[in-house]
C-alpha cells in the first residue's frame, strides 16, 4: 500500500480527523508493543484503512481510546484507539508487508536506496517473524510476489495480467480472518485497491523507471517512448473504474451506525485515492 490510501482530510470533519489519528496512534503503539519500539518505523498511514474496513465487523465492545503520551509525543498527550482485533491484525501483518518490500527493493533499487534496504533488512525479518502471522498467508504473499517478479523479469506487456497478483495478495490480506460474507467483500475490496495501487505506482514512477532501466509494465506496453496525454487519460480512467469497483465493495460493508468509520473509508476510496492521482491529469510539459 505505502503512500497511497489515505483519506483527503479537506472534506473531513475535525472529529473524523480525529479518529482516523487515534486510530494510526492505535496500531504505532500495538507496533510497538508486541514487536519491539523500533517497529514503529516500518508504519504508514495507508495501514488506517485496513483496519478501518475490518473494524466495521468488530462488536461495539472493542471500541474505545486513552490518551497518553509515547515515545514519539512525549511532552503532549494524545488520543489512541486501544488495541482491538482490527488493530492487531494490522499491525502485524504490515509488519509482514514492509519485509517484503524491503525485498523487492533490494531487487529493484541500486547504490544508495538498496544499501539502505540491506541494512534494514535484518530488522525486518525479525519484526515479520515476531508478527505471528499464519504461515499459510505469508507463502500466498510470497507466491503472489514472485508471480510478479516472474512476469516483470519476462518482459509481460500487459498491465492487467502484472496487477493482478497484487490485486490477489491484498485481497488475501484484507479477507483474511473475516467470516462470510464479510471476507467476500474485503476480498474485492482489496482485490481492486491492490490493482489499483500497482497500476498508479507504474505510472507514477514510468519515467524514472525507464531512466534506471527499472521494470515497469506501462514501459513495455508503450515501447519507452513518454507517455502522452492520451495514454495519461487512459490510465486515469482505468484507475478510476478500479476506485468505482472499491464504492461498491464499501456499499456493502455493514458500518451500521459507525458514521465515522463509513465517512472515513468512503472518503479514503472516493476521494482520497481519486486526488492521488491527479498527476495523470497534468498537461504534457508538466508532466
Amino acid at each position: 500500500m505505502f503512500g497511497y490510501v489515505k483519506p483527503y482530510t479537506d472534506n473531513l470533519r475535525v472529529k473524523e480527523v480525529a479518529f482516523y489519528r487515534a486510530a494510526y496512534c492505535g496500531i504505532c503503539r500495538e507496533m510497538r508493543a508486541s514487536l519491539g519500539q523500533l517497529s514503529g518505523m516500518t508504519l504508514t498511514y495507508d495501514s488506517v484503512f485496513l483496519a478501518l474496513v475490518r473494524m466495521a465487523y468488530l462488536p461495539d465492545s472493542e471500541f474505545s481510546s486513552q490518551s497518553r503520551r509515547c515515545v514519539v509525543h512525549p511532552f503532549k498527550k494524545r488520543d489512541a484507539l486501544v488495541s482491538n482485533d482490527a488493530i492487531r491484525y494490522t499491525a502485524r501483518i504490515f509488519a509482514v508487508l514492509s519485509y517484503y518490500k524491503c525485498l523487492d527493493d533490494l531487487a529493484d533499487e541500486r547504490h544508495g536506496r538498496r544499501m539502505l534496504s540491506a541494512s534494514l533488512l535484518p530488522l525486518l525479518r525479525t519484526f515479520s517473524k515476531r508478527a505471528g502471522v499464519d504461515d499459510a498467508l505469508c507463502r500466498e504473499i510470497a507466491t503472489y510476489l514472485a508471480e510478479i517478479s516472474r512476469l516483470e523479469a519476462e518482459g509481460c506487456e500487459s498491465v492487467d495480467a502484472l496487477a493482478a497478483p497484487f490485486g490477489e495478495l491484498l485481497g488475501q490480506v484484507f479477507a483474511y480472518g473475516i467470516p462470510k460474507p464479510g471476507c467476500e467483500v474485503l476480498r474485492v475490496l482489496g482485490r481492486a485497491l491492490g490493482r489499483f495501487i500497482y497500476c498508479a505506482d507504474a505510472a507514477e514512477d514510468y519515467d524514472e523507471d525507464l531512466r534506471r532501466g527499472r521494470p515497469n509494465p506501462y514501459g513495455a506496453l508503450y515501447k519507452g517512448a513518454p507517455l502522452t496525454q492520451e495514454n495519461r487519460m487512459m490510465i486515469h480512467s482505468a484507475l478510476l473504474y478500479y476506485i468505482r469497483e472499491m464504492e461498491s465493495a464499501v456499499a456493502l460493508i455493514p458500518f451500521d451506525k459507525r458514521r465515522i468509520l463509513e465517512a472515513l473509508v468512503s472518503n479514503t476510496v472516493s476521494e482520497g485515492l481519486t486526488h492521488r492521482i491527479d498527476f495523470l491529469l497534468r498537461d504534457d510539459d508538466k508532466a
